[in-house]
């Protein structure tokens, strides 16, 4: 056999090898930015060590899904010494389409990492001051409706500090949503309005509250500002510069590729029911967007790695944290999560049947992103066990 003819078997059965360890899933070795299935890649794959790595992780995948009952799962993790992207289960129980690495899901509440960037965008072109009262932004109309308008600043409302009150809570908010098509998507203004007859929950800047309200003030706040949607202000300030091509604002925007349905024990009788035709906020500013993990590993990648996304200063600001007391602690936009990730930065987001999870670890340089169409499964835990994976614990 000569030396052309060997070159070639060899990369036969690599392509081949690779293939039958890596079930829906794709392997990414140092250097190399493209998926492995592609012909001149294989020789690269097998001489890193991520080829163990991606039998493991499958197989774990494909066992948390059946475990853990839930309908779909895709998985990307990226260290220093290479990345795997997988999937396992599907995207639809109604037509057993097999999930793939490259569908869509809804994301939740990470979209307020991207709302936070859009915010510190504008404070860097000197639109938006972190420490002003948020009546100085908010529409004139909407402005007399919000308690404390004068005194809670837009970062109290990035750092969830405001103690404004939640629309999602209210029972006319709750019998409104159930009544809603998804042809008929929700406006801010619409949304915000379900909170004006509610007492605030704190005093500003007293004490952290997960509050969705304060994202959608922000919404309101940022489409005022640039005169546009706040889609419109994702897609340039974000998506267009970064190339995600595969993230969209779900409701306001053409969906974008195959994505899947979220699930979810809604009538809690321990069934899972399809989330596909329920409109209780989607495409809202507290948790709107519809993206892959691929697209959520760039985001990453910009703002926490290569830190290009937003100024040093803008940055920083992002990253001061408030701490509840009990280990977890929030800045602009960005969780910092406690055990079973503690150390790690990102957001996670449930909602709309899925639950999601960007986090990414500076110490190991390592970033992990888990979307489940199963919004009652512990997702940190899940992520938790792919790293253990890679850290060979």
């Amino acid at each position: 056999m000569n030396l052309k003819s060997l070159a070639f078997s060899k990369i036969l059965f690599a392509i081949v090898f690779v293939i039958s360890l890596s079930f829906a899933g794709y392997l990414v070795g140092n250097n190399i930015n493209q998926r492995v299935i592609g012909k001149s890649l294989a020789k690269h794959v097998i001489s890193t060590s991520t080829i163990g790595k991606s039998s493991q992780l499958q197989t774990l995948l494909n066992e948390i899904v059946v475990e853990q009952k839930i309908p779909g799962a895709v998985m990307y993790i990226t260290t220093p010494k290479g990345s795997w992207l997988g999937a396992s289960g599907v995207n639809n129980l109604s037509t057993k389409t097999r999930m793939k690495p490259t569908d869509g899901f809804a994301i939740a509440s990470m979209s307020k990492t991207f709302m936070a960037v859009v915010v510190l965008k504008l404070v860097e072109q000197g639109k938006i001051q972190l420490n002003r009262a948020i009546a100085t932004y908010l529409p004139r109309d909407i402005t007399p409706h919000i308690i404390n308008s004068d005194k809670i600043t837009v970062r109290q409302l990035l750092n969830h500090t405001s103690g404004v009150a939640e629309y999602l809570d209210t029972k006319k908010f709750i019998q409104a949503t159930a009544k809603r098509s998804r042809s008929q998507p929700w406006t801010a203004r619409e949304a915000i309005q379900y909170m004006y007859q509610e007492q605030p929950r704190a005093n500003p800047g007293e004490k952290f509250i997960y509050t969705d309200c304060n994202y959608i003030l922000l919404e309101l706040i940022v489409e005022n500002i640039t005169r546009g949607t706040l889609a419109q202000a994702i897609r340039s300030q974000i998506l267009k510069p970064l190339g995600l091509k595969h993230t969209f604002t779900e409701l306001r925007e053409p969906t974008i590729g195959e994505v899947a349905t979220g699930y979810g024990n809604r009538n809690k009788d321990g069934k899972l029911d399809s989330y596909a035709k329920v409109n209780d906020g989607n495409g809202l500013g507290d948790g709107g967007l519809v993206s892959t993990a691929e697209d959520l590993a760039k985001f990453a990648k910009a703002l926490f790695v290569k830190k290009t996304l937003l100024s040093s200063n803008m940055l920083k600001e992002m990253l001061k944290f408030k701490d509840n007391g009990e280990g977890y602690s929030y800045g602009l936009g960005v969780e910092r999560f406690s055990s079973p990730l503690a150390k790690a930065i990102g957001h996670s987001g449930t909602a709309y049947g899925f639950v999601t999870l960007l986090a990414y670890l500076p110490n190991q340089n390592t970033t992990i992103i888990v979307l489940l169409n199963n919004q009652n499964v512990d997702i940190k835990s899940v992520a938790k066990t792919g790293l253990q994976v890679v850290e060979n614990k």
